[in-house]
């Protein structure tokens, strides 16, 4: 017999973002190619409730003039990450990006879709740098918690 017959809807709307568990990070500038969690150059995108939440997507915003790289996002019940609590969820392509003053920059979404553990953390990485200082990507989780 199912454990739950009902569903379950967020009770609340929860947005966090590189930036904010990170003192006003812009994701990019160094690279991390490990592919185990490890590494540095590894940064919590989002923490879920105390009940657990439902993550809907992650959202990759250009800042500057990016060069092209590829975003793992990491899956970790602990918020010190290591081969054996930190798993490789997804990775997604994102491609060097020219400002304009002009146009609007892309922005690029990798659907996630599933419920996290409490207290599970989602971490980001790239795989190759950016750019300079100040050029990479403002990475943005979109999520419900329960």
């Amino acid at each position: 017999m199912p454990a739950n017959t009902s569903p379950i809807y967020s009770i609340a709307g929860d947005l966090q973002s590189v930036a904010s568990n990170n003192s006003g990070l812009i994701v990019g500038p160094s690279a991390n190619t490990a592919l185990d969690g490890t590494g540095a150059n590894i940064y919590k995108l989002f923490t879920a409730g105390a009940n657990g939440s439902y993550v809907q997507k992650v959202r990759f915003r250009p800042v500057g003039s990016p060069a092209a790289t590829v975003c793992r996002i990491f899956v970790s019940s602990s918020t010190t990450t290591n081969a054996t609590n930190t798993w490789l969820y997804d990775e997604i392509t994102l491609p060097a990006v020219t400002l304009s003053q002009t146009a609007a920059s892309s922005v690029f979404e990798l659907p996630i879709n599933f419920a996290l553990n409490a207290n599970y953390l989602l971490y980001v990485t790239f795989g190759t740098s950016t750019g300079s200082a100040g050029t990479g990507y403002s990475v943005v989780c979109v999520a419900g918690d329960y």
